[in-house]
């Protein structure tokens, strides 16, 4: 499949990453880790308590940026196979998670971990989890099907977008779409609500808390627009 990705979005997200890189007194790592010079010739400082962060942390960035990415992908279907109203719900999602895909991927520059995760697997969450002393019905159940090698909860399977953009009309695609971006969001929300109990950096704990809030905002009017469709 094809990416629609435009230049536009991609200024955008940019521009986020450069927000944080800015924002955090990042300029030092310009020269070290953006010209590709080896890490032993960055200045051995110990980090800001801004820059603190664990497996959690960075776990949650990696996977997230990908759950986005899907996310924007549905998104760009419906700006051109949707109904005016998921045309106007799929641009709020786009604007919303490229910006979100700047930080996160900005975060992962300053603590020089790799954009993408090895696996995906949630060894991040799987492992803090098994950590933790209480339990919670619904990350169990997210465990449980990332353990059995289904990766990460919510997200649509190739067939299942290939599908979707097969749809020529605009109610059978909003239904598809509807469905499928609530499912998402369902998974992007457990995934943050962890998130924010067990990050180690207070910085991304408010960050993943206000993703959850939004998508749970951004469920409940797809559940309207589904239920009236």
């Amino acid at each position: 499949m094809a990416s629609t990705r435009s230049p536009v979005e991609g200024a955008w997200r940019n521009a986020c990453v450069l927000m944080v890189l800015f924002a955090a007194g990042a300029a030092p790592l310009v020269g070290h880790h953006w010209l590709g010079l080896p890490a032993a010739n960055a200045p051995t400082e110990t980090a800001p308590a801004h820059l603190a962060h664990g497996p959690v942390d960075i776990g949650f960035a990696q996977d997230m940026s990908v759950h986005h990415e899907q996310a924007l992908t549905m998104a760009r279907m419906a700006l051109a196979q949707g109904s005016p109203q998921v045309r106007l719900l799929a641009q709020g999602i786009i604007n919303q998670q490229l910006k979100e895909i700047g930080y996160l991927q900005g975060w992962l520059m300053l603590w020089n971990a790799p954009s993408v995760a090895d696996s995906g697997e949630m060894t991040w969450m799987r492992t803090a989890y098994a950590q933790a002393r209480q339990r919670v019905p619904a990350y169990d159940q997210f465990i449980e099907s990332c353990a059995q090698g289904q990766g990460m909860p919510g997200l649509a399977t190739p067939v299942e977008l290939e599908a979707l953009e097969a749809l020529s009309l605009p109610d059978q695609f909003d239904r598809t779409f509807l469905a499928l971006m609530i499912r998402h969001h369902q998974g992007a929300i457990v995934m943050a609500q962890f998130t924010s109990e067990h990050a180690a950096s207070d910085m991304v704990r408010g960050f993943a808390k206000a993703i959850a809030a939004e998508q749970l905002q951004e469920m409940s009017q797809m559940l309207t627009l589904l239920r009236a469709g």
